[in-house]
Formats: structure tokens, C-alpha cells, sequence
């Protein structure tokens, strides 16, 4: 993660402001400003450095405003640039841009959304799973991501598994009720924030680094070794903050 932003260069970008009235233009225009902030990295780096899980070529797209990228695509491009570049919280920012992206579906028919790959990434445990939810009263349907719903860092269900390289912390035994997740190296929360302090009976780490948790007077108290889950991690008492890597509260 850098504060910073990210170099610039002759390469396959969107030169100026998607234009038009129209609710995925609309949208494109915000993903294009955000991009223009992180110092408009291609979207190679974007990839590269900054680890966005979409193909280019959707990452394009996302901010040419001919239809509205499926949510996958637009947090990976958020996450990469908001969090990645800019140093953003990951909360905050998917929190304000569910809402966004939501408002824009509800907007746009369901031919102007796009659609997700036929074949899904996958994890341990299972790929994205999909639905199609009615979303307007004249009957439109918007095809979105079950994960996540609201605006907590990665509410789930048992269906919804944790992905290859993310690391994702549980309220129950068995990887139900996922209520955090991160692919952020060497950085901190405060579990209260995703209502997991004292509370994390389950995780999953998919991440090639160990991290820990500490206590509110900052002791360290426990540790996930990286690629170990637990279905049973006794509630974690006294957890207060959970680090990933090497970062301190």
C-alpha cells in the first residue's frame, strides 16, 4: 500500500472523462476521477502492483462508461487504486461504493450491466456464487454478486466461501457468517469495527504470510499461520486487533 500515487506513461488508458447522462457514464466518470487521483496507473499496474483480480480488458471497461461494470470488477478497480494507492480505508471505501454501484444498477437494464465470467475464479472451497435478484417494480433483473450486501468489510454465508488469497475471519464454527476479509499485507483493524472482537470462532488463510492477533493493551495473543483455518478457535477472548504480516496496532 503507498500513500503515494502511481507513475504514468504512454499506454492503453481512457484519455478524458467518459461523457453522457446516463447512470453507467455516470459511474465510469467516477471510477475514471478516482483513477486520475492514484496518479493513473495503466492498467497493467493495476494488476501487477496493485493486485486488482479483474482481466484488463474489464478494468478498461469499468471506466469507458458503455455499461456498468458487475461489482466484482468495480472493487477490484476501487481496491487497487482507493486502497491500494491511496492508502484509503478498505471499509470506508467499499462501503461508499456499494452504495454507489447499487444506485447505478437500479438505474441501468440488466443488458447495460455486465455480466460475470463463465468460469469463476475458485477457492478450497467453492467459486463466487451469483444470483439474480428482481430489482425494480416494472420487473427489470439485475444480475449481482451475493457477497457482500452491506456495507461491513465482507458479510457472507456458508455458500459464499472464503477465495484463494484473501484471508477471512468468522463469527461461527464451520466458516459461517464471514464478517471480515482482507488480501492487505502487513496492515491492522480493530475487530469491534466488524463486530468480531472477542468473537472470531472460525478463519481462513489463503495468504502466503502468518497474522496475529493482539489484545487492547496491544500483546500479542495469537497467530494463523499462512495457508492454516480452524473451524473452532474458541471465540479468540481478549482479541482486539488483528494484524496481517508484520504490521503492529
Amino acid at each position: 500500500m503507498s500513500s503515494g500515487t502511481a507513475g504514468t506513461g504512454r499506454r492503453g488508458r481512457v484519455a478524458k472523462a467518459p461523457e453522457g447522462d446516463h447512470p453507467a457514464a455516470a459511474f465510469a466518470r467516477r471510477l475514471w476521477e478516482l483513477k486520475q487521483r492514484a496518479g493513473d496507473p495503466s492498467y497493467d499496474i493495476m494488476r501487477k502492483d496493485y493486485g486488482a483480480l479483474a482481466s484488463k480488458s474489464a478494468l478498461s471497461a469499468a471506466a469507458r462508461g458503455a455499461q456498468l461494470p458487475s461489482w466484482d470488477t468495480t472493487w477490484e478497480f476501487v481496491r487497487s487504486l482507493a486502497v491500494g494507492v491511496l492508502g484509503q480505508d478498505e471499509h470506508h471505501a467499499r462501503t461508499q461504493w456499494r452504495r454507489w454501484w447499487d444506485e447505478a444498477a437500479v438505474a441501468v437494464p440488466a443488458a447495460s450491466v455486465e455480466h460475470p465470467p463463465a468460469s469463476p475464479r475458485t477457492g478450497r472451497r467453492g467459486g463466487w456464487v451469483l444470483a439474480v435478484v428482481a430489482a425494480t417494480a416494472t420487473g427489470v433483473l439485475l444480475v449481482t454478486a451475493l457477497w457482500p450486501r452491506s456495507g461491513r468489510l465482507a458479510p457472507a454465508t456458508i455458500a459464499e466461501p472464503c477465495e484463494a488469497t484473501w484471508l477471512c475471519l468468522y463469527r461461527n464454527t464451520g466458516f459461517d457468517d464471514m464478517n471480515f476479509r482482507t488480501q492487505r499485507q502487513n496492515a491492522c483493524w480493530r475487530l469491534a469495527d466488524y463486530h468480531l472482537q472477542d468473537a472470531v470462532f472460525s478463519y481462513d488463510n489463503n495468504l502466503p504470510i502468518t497474522a496475529h492477533f493482539h489484545d487492547a493493551a496491544k500483546n500479542r495473543i495469537g497467530d494463523i499461520r499462512a495457508g492454516d483455518s480452524s473451524q473452532d478457535s474458541s471465540a479468540l477472548p481478549a482479541a482486539h486487533w488483528f494484524c496481517t504480516g508484520s504490521a503492529r496496532p
